[in-house]
């Protein structure tokens, strides 16, 4: 029932093409004056990201569909958090440098900086397997009886990668994320054999690279823009803050958002440092018009809250595909997710 009413709630907004209004921002009347936070922090700019294209140690046209796939989706992925991705051509032309600089942990900082981040992949797994079952007979459960199976061709792509983040100028690594994507395909045949085209093993194993990615919310999580919180307006609609980034670092209404305060304190050896604490959660107002400017946005929390915001706290972006936190029916959800995109991309 659940499926069915999704399915149809897809169509009617697809067709209708009807879109919700969510709630106006409050008046400049409705202002409500912040305390400062001790350790004032301000927004990040738009990151700027060097993507390299993945390695994958065979040279065929399989490879080929497989690392365009990845890269593609992988610049998708990144553009949804608000970065600059640096031009293909300068990419290829660092390659050599930073692969260098990251061996020996060292990288020339002289001149205007190129990137925050460079991201290099490798493809550790890219495996396609067929398998022919014949006719035989199985338990169906929701006939509750056993039923007689045609004999079928089974087909099934899997990809594995390794993505590395590094920090430039310094060539630490940040993170390095697992990517593992999978995409089957069968038909009813007698034929043992199992024929298929190279053009419909290529897209299987496209597939499967796309998938990898879109499956994964860390590296986006990683890449994550941040702001600063500079007022707050409480009126009818609810509470809601004033946060200094906008459309031009990609801010879509319904992002959701982690609040964080900074603290000056000193530590065990009498030095003085900064210690951050995460206290709640909020949501970009669902107001693209007025809600979301070129430069700042509004962000509705809860009125709780309230009195724990300060100016200058932080307030940073969090992914997760609906997917990721449906725990043990992830990999359903998933597979379901992308059958209906490519039955319904038109």
């Amino acid at each position: 029932m659940l499926k069915k009413s999704f399915i149809t709630l897809a169509m009617l907004t697809a067709v209708t093409g009807c879109n919700s209004t969510g709630p106006n921002v409050c008046s400049a009347s409705s202002r409500i004056e912040l305390p400062d936070s001790s350790h004032m922090v301000k927004g990040t700019a738009s990151t700027k990201v060097v993507i390299f294209e993945p390695d994958l140690k065979v040279d065929t046209s399989t490879a080929k569909s497989i690392t365009a796939s990845f890269d593609q989706s992988l610049r998708k992925q990144i553009n949804k958090t608000g970065s600059q991705i640096v031009d293909r051509s300068l990419a290829k032309k660092l390659k050599p440098e930073l692969e260098i600089a990251e061996a020996s942990g060292r990288y020339s900082s002289e001149g205007v900086p190129i990137a925050d981040f460079a991201i290099f992949t490798d493809i550790g797994v890219a495996h396609f397997s067929r398998e022919f079952k014949g006719a035989h007979v199985a338990y169906d459960p929701i006939e509750d009886k056993r039923v007689r199976v045609a004999p079928a061709c089974h087909f099934e792509a899997k990809i594995e990668a390794s993505t590395r983040a590094v920090s430039l100028p310094d060539m630490i690594t940040m993170d390095q994320i697992e990517f593992a994507g999978d995409t089957t395909y069968s038909y009813d045949t007698s034929n043992s054999r199992c024929p298929i085209s190279q053009d419909q093993i290529n897209s299987m194993i496209a597939n499967a690279a796309k998938y990898s990615v879109t499956r994964n919310d860390d590296l986006k999580n990683l890449l994550a823009p941040r702001a600063s919180i500079v007022e707050m307006r409480q009126c009818d609609v609810g509470t809601m803050v004033r946060i200094d980034m906008g459309s031009n670092q990609g801010v879509e209404p319904e992002w959701e958002v982690d609040f964080i305060s900074h603290e000056k304190v000193t530590n065990y050896a009498g030095e003085i440092e900064v210690e951050t604490r995460g206290y709640g959660e909020g949501e970009v107002i669902n107001n693209a018009e007025h809600g979301i400017k070129p430069n700042h946005s509004w962000v509705m929390i809860d009125s709780d809250m309230a009195g724990l915001v300060k100016r200058g706290d932080t307030v940073k972006v969090k992914f997760e595909d609906t997917c990721n936190s449906m725990s043990i029916f992830a990999s359903l959800c998933h597979k379901t997710s992308e059958s209906l995109s490519e039955t319904f991309s038109f």
